[in-house]
């Protein structure tokens, strides 16, 4: 599977969050004036909540977009475990801010609409993206989204294995002895760090300190990468608690069990941050149409076996029934990450998913010629 590279032309940015933790942002400027002053996008990157990085999207994102008149946006955020899930909520929104706010001054104010951009995000960065789109919403928010990309992202934790009977969780037990530079012991005992001095904001996606070396990685991302004992730490970390390894990287190292008194306090908070549960209780309070989400895209595969397609199934059924628009792509026998061969439009499969997904999210952004 090819790595994701850094597009050329990019400018890199930094802001204190409220957090004091220092945040990235990468802007790419949109490579034409189909609708000037542009919209934008912004990404969040998927890696588990643990790892990912913001240097790099994935191929058909930016160059989609761009061609097609977007500036486009990428950022980082904590990390787990020293972050919980709705830490890094906050970031992502902030980024949003950040981008609103300072935007013009990158590009020139007469070059971007800071009032309309879309929300893009794949795999724990397609959670986040959701997520922030049950936050930014009219009445509750200055400007909401004009459209969701939701790229084959957790929708409902409730319905993941962690959170099943005990005894058909994901376990560690059932793995066999771990095999890595560091011991599970020392990894079990990272899981629970919540020292804010430790936090990455950004990281290794998987396993790639095997087969690339550091001139290499820090060539694709088009930044300095160091394979530091901290970095391979965290790759390890979520190699060992990946969703399907283990319970206890989603439930302790990523949304903080421990830290609530009851089971009955443990789940309301993960309801809360799942986005199915949040416009679920939304529409029983009769929101409907854009007053409960914005138009949305999801791009799915079916053979996922990380995240299975019936979450993006079971929010696009939900938006459809409350008027929302949506459109959903799901590539056959398509595994997680399967767009990663989405280079560009001479790809076969393009003109089937990539392309469509593309014209739905200007007929929601761009304004009529």
């Amino acid at each position: 599977m090819p790595e994701p590279a850094a597009p050329p032309g990019f400018t890199d940015h930094n802001f204190k969050s409220a957090s004091g933790v220092e945040l990235a942002v990468r802007v790419w400027p949109a490579e034409s004036t189909v609708d000037e002053p542009a919209p934008f996008v912004l990404w969040t990157h998927g890696g588990g909540w643990f790892g990912g990085f913001h240097f790099a999207p994935l191929p058909w994102m930016a160059p989609g977009f761009r061609r097609r008149g977007y500036h486009f946006v990428s950022h980082n955020y904590r990390l787990a475990p020293q972050a919980r899930v709705d830490d890094q909520l906050a970031d992502c929104l902030e980024a949003v801010a950040w981008c609103r706010a300072h935007l013009p001054a990158v590009f020139g104010p007469d070059k971007v609409d800071v009032d309309r951009y879309v929300l893009c995000g794949e795999s724990a960065g397609g959670h986040l993206a959701t997520l922030m789109g049950t936050r930014l919403l009219s009445g509750t928010a200055p400007v909401p989204p004009s459209a969701i990309v939701d790229v084959y992202g957790i929708i409902d934790f409730p319905t993941m294995p962690a959170f099943g009977p005990p005894e058909q969780r994901p376990s560690r037990a059932t793995g066999g002895p771990w095999v890595g530079k560091f011991t599970e012991a020392e990894l079990n005992a990272l899981l629970r760090d919540r020292d804010p001095a430790n936090v990455l904001t950004d990281a290794l996606s998987w396993n790639q300190f095997e087969f690339l070396t550091e001139a290499e990685i820090s060539t694709l991302w088009a930044t300095e990468f160091r394979y530091t004992d901290r970095a391979l730490m965290q790759a390890e970390l979520h190699m060992m608690h990946s969703l399907g390894r283990s319970a206890d990287g989603l439930r302790v190292g990523i949304l903080h069990g421990d830290e609530f008194a009851t089971e009955d306090d443990f789940m309301a908070f993960v309801r809360s941050m799942s986005p199915l549960r949040v416009l679920q209780q939304r529409v029983g309070e009769g929101k409907r149409g854009r007053d409960l989400y914005p138009p949305t895209a999801f791009l799915h595969g079916t053979g996922d076996v990380d995240v299975p397609i019936q979450q993006s199934y079971a929010m696009a059924a939900l938006l459809k029934d409350a008027g929302v628009l949506v459109v959903e792509y799901y590539e056959e026998d398509g595994l997680h990450v399967f767009d990663i061969k989405y280079t560009g439009p001479e790809v076969y499969g393009w003109s089937t998913y990539i392309e469509p997904l593309l014209r739905f999210v200007d007929t929601h952004v761009m304004r009529p010629t």
